[in-house]
């Protein structure tokens, strides 16, 4: 049977192969990374206003009379609830309150939580609905307020927080894209990318993760620049936890290396059969594996 003069040797088609898929990986992850960085900037440019809605909301008065829907002052209407939706649940829950009214009341407004307000309303119960421009911010009943999900109270900090924990992410996986496809030969004949991209990929998601205590104290505070300024102090802390874990592996490695190099070394040289004559002690010693 004829060989094929022209077939690649099974070590240079794997090689081929892993060249092929570095570079297609790389390519792909380092179009989305750009892409992701893209889109944590353009929605960082949307913060300052929203950043001004807030500041706008909270100086709002009631509307004059003649006021039109788009004036930033405050309306309130009468409601009647029609009902409530309240599904308690760690990975989807829902807090919906169903009202019937004139414009521009919703037929459907979706709260933060059920508390203090949802859970105590009833089919037929009255509620006021306060409107700002076209947004329906909060329902109240008998001296309790509520704010729902159209409150522009808290955007800014959510969507920097949003923006900060997308920045990480895209950095890593263009640079690991980059990295995979600029070399994609070398890291196919090696078999392995480089150790570094995991260590990066550990910040990386740290980084990511970190945004939500810094949402959540800046959502207290009521600031977005608070949200970044928290992210950035934890930033350090994140590389300094990643570089004790990786110290700390290390140091295992080594010490699985130490004990599998002690067991081979005893292997090739087993301790001397004592002699007859040797005392217990040795013997001991000899059934134990030591010198």
């Amino acid at each position: 049977m004829a060989r094929n003069r022209h077939a690649r040797p099974p070590s240079d088609t794997r090689v081929f192969r892993l060249t092929l898929w570095h570079r297609a990986w790389g390519l792909c992850a380092a179009l989305l990374g750009a892409a992701v960085i893209v889109a944590a900037i353009l929605i960082l440019s949307f913060v300052p206003e929203l950043m001004g809605d807030v500041r706008a909301y909270r100086a709002a008065e009631p509307c004059p009379a003649g006021a039109s829907p788009g004036d930033n002052c405050i309306r309130t209407f009468p409601a009647t609830v029609r009902g409530t939706v309240i599904r308690e649940s760690a990975k989807s829950p829902e807090y919906t309150l169903k009202l019937t009214g004139s414009r521009p009341v919703p037929s459907e407004l979706s709260m933060d939580d059920s508390a203090p307000l949802l859970k105590h309303l009833r089919r037929g119960d009255e509620v006021t609905v306060t409107v700002w421009r076209d947004r329906a911010t909060t329902v109240g009943r008998d001296g309790v307020t509520q704010e729902s999900l159209e409150t522009p109270v808290g955007e800014p900090e959510y969507f920097t927080a949003g923006a900060l924990a997308l920045l990480p992410v895209g950095a890593y996986g263009s640079y690991a894209g980059t990295v995979a496809l600029r070399r994609a030969r070398t890291h196919a004949r090696r078999g392995r990318l480089p150790a570094s991209l995991s260590v990066l990929g550990k910040v990386a998601g740290l980084a990511a993760l970190a945004a939500l205590p810094a949402f959540l104290f800046g959502d207290l505070i009521g600031g977005a620049l608070w949200v970044v300024a928290v992210w950035l102090l934890l930033l350090p802390l994140v590389g300094l936890f990643v570089r004790h874990q990786e110290r700390e592996k290390q140091e295992r490695e080594n010490q699985e290396r130490e004990k599998q190099e002690r067991e081979n070394h005893d292997r090739q040289n087993p301790a001397p059969v004592p002699a007859v004559t040797e005392g217990t002690a040795s013997w001991m010693r000899y059934l134990m594996g030591r010198p």
